[in-house]
């Protein structure tokens, strides 16, 4: 009885499945609203996984107000041409050689690329597809970006024990950190395979496949200090994330997200991946499903809105970070909470200016951006590391997710914004 209970519960699941991906095969099922409910699945599916059975009280990812995993979604769509990157290439903001659509692509058709002919004999030419070819077939990526947040009673819990000592860390926030990091690395990996089609092409932007991209498709004379010192690879998940509208950069360079709920503006914060889809669907120009469309206008918005020397209210109004003061005596606290003094070397006065320390240290700036001090942050940590591997700081992170102050009108308005900005004319 047991037995046929367990096969008539595994045979309505693989229907379930299978129906699932029959629908994601439908260009017009790439919302934001669809893809949010594919990501909740799948994290909920991995918590009865061995690795990720946690007590009901320790989960460790936020959850929403029915009790789901709180994962936050933003979607984009652009046509293959389009240059992701345009004016950002500087090794002091997200290096110079940036993974772009094509790169991508390149990495996907070489792994794809044909190595017998139709009666299954070995080819001669085993020729990946060019991009050339892809700009022909498919008419735009769709670029997917999703947050795991954090749970925000762990992080508040680490931020009350280590805000008052300075080196004190906490393992329980460590294995949040890894253990939300790996469970968004799968979940990205699934909802990659849910999205697979005979249509179109996609690529899940795992840690796994991001280390893949950055050394299989990036020429070696473009990788590690020749595109910019400490970038982590070379494909900028945070900056891809914001330019979806995902969240906000703050001073700190973490990328973090406000809404209001319940009538508070909470803060969320957590490991950022991405899927990239390549179909044959037209550009989506009217926000129609979330899918924005990032045009010129609302790119120099963002571009001013994370130059934190741009001290104009009518910007600085629309941040979520609270560092640059309007009636609000501002923030710093990620500043003021950094044992190493490293964001304190890395971000302007809240005035816009740099400090005296700061401008005389010309090697970090190129073409006026300030490179971050990896090496005083890194240096006490990466220490402390090696010899308890378990250790950990996340100060900036902590301090600013349960006690950073926020701004309602910027998380009330970011949206709308959003919406305005990235709505082409004559597109509704």
């Amino acid at each position: 009885m047991i037995n046929t209970q367990i096969e008539h519960r595994f045979l309505i699941e693989t229907y379930l499945g299978w129906t699932a991906l029959l629908k994601m095969s439908d260009q017009n099922s790439l919302n934001v609203d669809r893809i949010t409910e594919l990501f909740k699945d799948r994290v909920a599916e991995l918590q009865d996984e061995p690795e990720f059975q946690w007590k009901r009280e320790s989960i460790k990812y936020a959850l929403d107000e029915d009790g789901d995993p709180s994962v936050k979604v933003a979607m984009g769509n652009v046509p293959l041409d389009y240059d992701l990157w345009k004016g950002l290439r500087n090794p002091a903001v997200m290096g110079i050689y940036p993974v772009g659509l094509e790169e991508i692509w390149e990495y996907h058709a070489n792994r794809r690329r044909a190595r017998v002919d139709e009666y299954g004999r070995q080819t001669i030419f085993q020729i990946p597809r060019s991009y050339e070819y892809a700009k022909e077939k498919f008419n735009r990526a769709v670029i997917i970006s999703v947050m795991l947040p954090f749970s925000h009673e762990v992080i508040k819990n680490y931020n009350l024990a280590v805000k008052d000592d300075r080196d004190r860390s906490s393992y329980i926030f460590r294995r949040m950190y890894e253990d939300i990091n790996l469970m968004a690395n799968k979940a990205t990996g699934r909802v990659g395979i849910d999205l697979a089609s005979v249509d179109g092409v996609v690529l899940a932007m795992n840690d796994d496949n991001v280390t893949k991209v950055s050394k299989q498709a990036v020429p070696s004379t473009h990788q590690g200090d020749s595109h910019g010192p400490s970038k982590g690879g070379n494909y900028p998940q945070k900056s891809l994330a914001v330019l979806m509208g995902l969240g906000q950069f703050g001073v700190s360079r973490i990328v973090f997200r406000d809404e209001v709920v319940d009538g508070v503006v909470k803060r969320f914060v957590g490991p950022l991946r991405s899927i990239i889809v390549f179909d044959e669907g037209e550009p989506v120009r009217d926000g129609g499903g979330g899918v924005i469309y990032p045009t010129e206008e609302w790119r120099r918005f963002l571009f001013r809105m994370y130059d934190f020397t741009d001290v104009d209210p009518t910007v600085n109004k629309h941040r979520f970070c609270s560092y640059v003061p309007l009636d609000d005596g501002g923030c710093g606290k990620c500043v003021d909470a950094c044992p190493s003094g490293a964001q304190e070397s890395s971000v302007p006065l809240p005035d816009g200016g740099y400090s005296e320390s700061v401008s005389n240290q010309s090697h970090r700036f190129y073409d006026g951006k300030l490179q971050f001090d990896y090496a005083k942050c890194c240096e006490t940590r990466g220490q402390m590391a090696n010899l308890f591997p378990e250790w950990s700081c996340a100060r900036c992170v902590s301090i600013c997710a349960a006690e950073g102050n926020r701004r309602r009108h910027a998380a009330e308005n970011f949206e709308a914004m959003m919406r305005r900005l990235t709505m082409q004319a004559g597109s509704v």
